[in-house]
């Protein structure tokens, strides 16, 4: 990787991934980390469901965004929704 460009592509792919592991860990640390006088079966029910589910989905939308087409077009759309 000789060249600024990669440099760059590389830094945004690990630094996405190392912010997805964050939050799969984050959440993991939450719920283990709290006392049992502040647990609730709805507070770890919600916490769960971010690790299991919003964290594996994060990995293909991190790829797809590799991709220039992909990128403009949610340009496009975040542009049309605040102008």
């Amino acid at each position: 990787m000789r060249s600024p460009e990669a440099h760059k592509k590389a830094f945004a792919t690990c630094s996405s991934h190392v912010a997805v592991v964050g939050l799969f860990y984050g959440a993991a640390i939450f719920i283990y980390m709290r006392p049992k006088s502040y647990r609730s079966a709805h507070y770890d029910k919600v916490v769960s469901d971010f690790y299991s589910i919003l964290t594996p989905m994060l990995n293909p939308f991190i790829y797809s965004l590799r991709n220039s087409k992909v990128k403009g077009t949610l340009r496009k759309c975040v542009a049309s929704v605040w102008p």
